[in-house]
């Protein structure tokens, strides 16, 4: 089985740091240093992975001009949670086995702590994309993934060792434990508009959180619908996003 190989090490340590940069700015970081921080997630996390990585790459649930497919595919890049391509094949993975031995990351069956910080070490198999390695954009940016990440912290660090914190280390580790809440939560806690056959979960507080993703469940339901919010309290600001970068996207019904 052919699969795509990565320094899972060094992206483990590239969140190792991450993480550090949260926790002193935690202590030490200034208002604007939030601000920064703040906008940069939505970035990362909204653009990026929700609108992009998520709901455009892995499920193509709607289509996308392609200035945005490029901008939005470096929106979710620089999130630090590995490249699209990786992400991609991992997350239509998850989707075939979904709380099954055969998941990659169900907290059901492996560990809390192995899904929501360790979960860079799942190898990502390649004939989950057959569509993405043919993109050389994306297999440029899988095979230049470190590189490209090792540059843009050393400018930031030139620059202002301030702005690698506020506007690369602490939205990558808010970013990754996002995105891991939705692995690990939202396979336990929450309540459920359909009877899947995995045990997705929707959360409020996800939902807000993490732009929609937390609405995981109904999402589980129909996962190439764009939008994932039902009820009028189910706010997804990535579906309303997308709406209106697309105003032609439409919502397939759940069988």
């Amino acid at each position: 089985m052919m699969i795509l190989r990565a320094p899972n090490l060094l992206l483990f340590t590239f969140q190792v740091l991450a993480h550090a940069g949260l926790i002193y700015q935690i202590f030490n970081g200034s208002y604007t240093m939030w601000v920064v921080t703040g906008i940069v997630y939505f970035i990362t996390g909204c653009l990026g992975m929700t609108m992009t990585f998520h709901r455009l790459l892995s499920h193509k649930s709607y289509n996308s001009p392609k200035w945005f497919y490029y901008l939005g595919t470096l929106c979710g890049f620089y999130g630090l949670t590995g490249s699209p391509l990786a992400w991609v094949a991992v997350h239509r993975e998850h989707h075939r086995y979904t709380d099954t031995e055969a998941d990659p990351h169900s907290p059901l069956l492996k560990s809390f702590i192995r899904i929501q910080w360790l979960s860079m070490f799942e190898q990502a198999k390649l004939r989950y994309v057959p569509d993405l390695t043919k993109n050389k954009f994306q297999v440029f940016l899988h095979k230049n993934y470190f590189y490209i990440h090792i540059a843009t912290a050393a400018s930031l660090f030139v620059i202002d060792p301030m702005l690698l914190v506020c506007m690369y280390l602490a939205p990558a580790a808010i970013l990754w434990n996002a995105g891991s809440f939705i692995n690990t939560l939202g396979h336990i806690f929450g309540y459920r508009n359909h009877d899947t056959k995995d045990n997705s979960k929707n959360s409020f507080l996800l939902g807000v959180f993490t732009w929609g993703e937390g609405w995981h469940n109904n999402h589980h339901a129909a996962p190439n619908r764009y939008s994932f919010g039902e009820k009028f309290w189910e706010i997804d600001i990535g579906g309303r996003l997308i709406k209106l970068l697309d105003s032609s996207v439409s919502q397939p019904l759940i069988k």
